[in-house]
């Protein structure tokens, strides 16, 4: 039993369209780190997507082919909020992920990641399918809405009264920092004139052991709509100073306990980074007491690098997103035996 390591090609977004590598050049970038498995983004990378013709299918099947990598999963995106005017009906989203899940098949792959958000109602729905066709399905547990989630638990309810094989969670490290991202927190000053009381604010949060999610109080009706205390908001300038404070929920510090009483449903691992320094370390989460854990747990499968630190580059800043990558691989690579005798 041992970590493997991966990589989401949400990470090289930008090399794979602005950068203009395509397919074949982001997994050749990601076979240059030395890792072992591949997640991919069939809506943004195979051209049709869920209607792709078999050309393309062939085509996409003999780039992964080559690159060597293991297949780890498909990440999709059930486009529930399609319309403007209503959400999607539970026949509506269950026909997409129908079509999804084909497609999954089809490139070879035996996980689906679905969004959070995404309507436990589903599952029942789709599971004769997803059985004919190998494939499992596993909701995403993101920062912002960690296990205890109205719309998290609900998945993870119906999860466990369902118990199967094939449905399960994919856990992103994003639940478990223990410092705010330093590059967002430098954009927000940079580009958008967030004030330092407000920054350290936010700072001393996540020093007190705990994360902006826990520590503010939320509307007894809407578990997303945060109510900030006095002592912050006289110190709002601009709705900047307040959009900050609203994004910083969206980085936990749940309990590593979390790790112990959901292993058995948890199908893959994002190991989300926004930085790693020049020391070789990700600013924000401590992979090291993380990968401990999951040897502790005797975790046997993906931790894929799925980088997001692309998004908070300044103006007219390169993004440095295939050298953060390698960076990252090299990190877990470090970490891989923690923990262990």
């Amino acid at each position: 039993m041992a970590i493997k390591t991966g990589v989401s090609l949400y990470s090289l977004q930008d090399a794979y369209g602005r950068g203009g590598l395509g397919v074949d050049g982001v997994l050749d970038a990601v076979a240059a780190t030395g890792t072992q498995g591949v997640e991919i983004l069939s809506d943004q990378m195979v051209r049709g997507a869920a209607r792709a013709t078999d050309e393309t299918i062939d085509a996409f099947n003999a780039s992964l082919d080559r690159s060597g990598l293991t297949r780890v999963a498909n990440d999709i995106f059930i486009n529930s909020s399609l319309y403007k005017n209503r959400w999607l009906t539970l026949e509506e989203q269950c026909e997409l992920l129908a079509a999804d899940l084909r497609l999954t098949h089809r490139l070879g792959f035996h996980l689906v990641r679905v969004v959070s958000q995404t309507d436990p109602g589903v599952i029942r729905r789709v599971l004769p399918l997803a059985e004919k066709l190998d494939v499992a399905l596993a909701v995403e547990v993101h920062a912002g809405m960690s296990f205890d989630h109205p719309l998290t638990a609900a998945w993870i309810e119906e999860m466990k009264t369902v118990k199967h094989p094939l449905v399960g969670l994919v856990v992103d490290f994003g639940i478990y920092c223990q410092r705010h991202p330093r590059v967002s927190t430098r954009y927000f000053q940079q580009a958008l004139g967030v004030n330092d009381d407000v920054v350290a604010y936010i700072d001393d949060i996540f020093a007190s052991g705990t994360d902006p999610r826990q520590f503010f109080p939320r509307h007894p009706d809407n578990p997303d709509d945060y109510m900030f205390p006095e002592e912050l908001t006289r110190h709002f300038k601009h709705f900047q100073d307040r959009f900050y404070c609203m994004m910083s929920t969206g980085y936990e510090n749940t309990s590593l306990d979390t790790l112990d009483e959901f292993a058995p449903y948890i199908k893959s691992f994002h190991g989300k980074f926004w930085e790693v320094t020049d020391e070789g370390e990700e600013y924000s989460i401590d992979y090291g007491r993380v990968f401990e854990r999951l040897n502790r747990i005797g975790w046997d499968g993906f931790v894929c690098s799925e980088y997001e630190g692309q998004r908070f580059a300044l103006p007219g800043e390169p993004i440095h997103d295939i050298e953060q990558v390698a960076k990252h691989q090299a990190m877990m690579r470090a970490h891989l035996n923690d923990g262990l005798n």
